[in-house]
């Protein structure tokens, strides 16, 4: 008889394992104790203090966590830099912090990579990409309150994404913006409920997904965005996970980048829960949880009738995948049999009416 186990407690276990794959690197040294932004380009570590910092970047040791070079990029200010992305020809430097949401100052400082490693004296020019917001319209000062402020940014094919602080909902807006240099206005394209503030962004260009760091006032987390698709990134597959930063460190996360396929390098800022580290996140995303909404009573089987049920009422679509991310079913009724499943561990995703996942649940058929 074929069995299936709804793992209804499956998701501590498995946000308790993730939390274990955190390691610490080494404490970040007093010059870099706001460390915002991360990129590893060339196998360097690089980063950058955020606001009111100098105007520089610094490669840090792999081992030490010690500055081993500082560039300075001569003709910038760091009003308020917050993130770093590269393509093959550029490194991008988010100025993009607004936390009153009153900038209209904001842009991107564009560096080319070979004037970086090529430069004698450790100064480099950059070009300047400014825009603004398309669907801001009041900048009256909020502190803490607005959805304009952002701290994360990606480079994907053509164009740059920035993916929201929103002190006000919680959310993380995403932004399209294109890479040429002038003044343009950031397309609003999507949102995800990240039930956090949003503090940096990597795109891992092996497995073509986003993972988003963060934090809210009591935990870390990262977000995880896959099988997304015309780079909308909200209809894709967002799994959120919990972070456990070790102890005496902040769990304010700031920077993250992809170092291999499932192995990423973060950094955390120096607050009153602890102090600046840069530490790597080691795990598997093929095993995603979402957490963005649980509720135990939502999925449900039959063992008699080897079926899947669900009272979700939105429902669009389920989705089932095996643990390498596979679809394998797919059903647009509020049930989807499963009697010719193989053994293993699979994931239920349930998305609404507008395709947007809402809910996952983790099984093991037997």
């Amino acid at each position: 008889m074929k069995c299936i186990v709804i793992l209804t407690s499956f998701l501590c276990l498995c946000i308790t394992g993730m939390s274990q794959q955190i390691n610490l690197v080494a404490p970040l040294p007093d010059v870099i104790q706001e460390s915002s932004g991360l990129l590893y380009l060339n196998g360097k570590i690089i980063t950058h203090n955020d606001s009111g910092g100098k105007a520089v970047l610094y490669e840090l040791d792999h081992l030490s966590g010690a500055v081993i070079r500082k560039v300075t990029v001569r003709n910038a200010t760091n009003i308020d830099w917050e993130d770093l992305c590269h393509d093959d020809t550029y490194i991008y430097i988010a100025d993009i912090g607004n936390n009153n949401g009153t900038r209209t100052d904001l842009k991107i400082y564009r560096i080319a990579i070979s004037d970086y490693f090529s430069t004698i004296d450790n100064t480099v020019t950059a070009e300047i990409i400014s825009f603004r917001y398309s669907d801001q319209t009041d900048f009256s000062s909020k502190p803490l309150a607005t959805n304009f402020d952002a701290e994360a940014l990606i480079s994907r094919n053509d164009n740059l994404y920035i993916f929201t602080k929103n002190w006000k909902d919680n959310n993380t807006n995403i932004y399209e913006l294109p890479k040429t240099v002038g003044t343009h206005q950031a397309s609003k394209t999507g949102s995800i409920d990240s039930q956090g503030l949003v503090t940096g962004a990597t795109f891992n260009s092996i497995d073509q997904t986003v993972t988003l760091s963060g934090y809210t006032f009591s935990e870390s987390f990262i977000v995880e965005i896959s099988n997304s698709t015309n780079n909308t990134f909200s209809n894709g597959i967002v799994h959120r996970y919990p972070l456990q930063i070790p102890s005496g460190f902040s769990y304010q996360a700031e920077g993250i980048v992809y170092i291999h396929k499932n192995e990423y390098y973060l950094t955390s800022e120096k607050s009153f829960s602890g102090n600046a580290g840069l530490f790597t996140l080691d795990y598997d995303n093929t095993l995603g949880i979402n957490t963005i909404k649980k509720n135990s009573q939502i999925i449900y089987h039959t063992p008699s009738t080897h079926m899947i049920h669900t009272s979700y009422k939105e429902l669009a679509i389920i989705e089932i995948y095996d643990i390498h991310g596979r679809l394998q079913k797919t059903s647009t009724k509020t049930q989807i049999p499963i009697a010719d499943l193989s053994q293993g561990i699979y994931v239920i995703i349930l998305k609404n009416m507008k395709g947007i996942p809402q809910l996952s649940k983790k099984v093991i058929v037997h």
